[in-house]
């Protein structure tokens, strides 16, 4: 039995936030914020995934506050003035063109660096 696809377009709402479509981009890793911090190529690399018109964007894992939470210091961070001023602008640059965002918090457990571990 087929099934239109329609529905994979159309928007839709859950709990009061309204998608334009179905379509939710999942998170993959980059590497691409020195520090921690989200810099400008971030913002501009999400900004192009909202103008493609995903209905969602799902970010990048960021870490959480706990030197044990990654190993590589090119993940970006979802805490601390810097890296929050850093997503405050990707968010902005989302929204600027009717993009919904919102972060995977990550904590990479076993797979972290073990001398961070103190």
């Amino acid at each position: 039995m087929s099934r239109p696809v329609a529905p994979l377009f159309e928007p839709f709402t859950f709990n009061g936030l309204t998608l334009p479509n179905r379509i939710v981009m999942a998170p993959m890793t980059r590497s691409k914020s020195p520090g921690g911090v989200p810099g400008a190529d971030v913002a501009a690399y999400y900004r192009r995934r909202a103008e493609a018109e995903c209905g969602l964007i799902i970010t990048e894992g960021t870490t959480v506050n706990t030197p044990v939470a990654t190993s590589d210091p090119n993940v970006p961070q979802f805490w601390g003035e810097d890296a929050l001023k850093g997503w405050k602008r990707v968010v902005e640059e989302v929204h600027d063109v009717g993009g919904k965002i919102m972060p995977q918090l990550w904590h990479t457990g076993m797979t972290r660096n073990p001398a961070k571990s103190t």
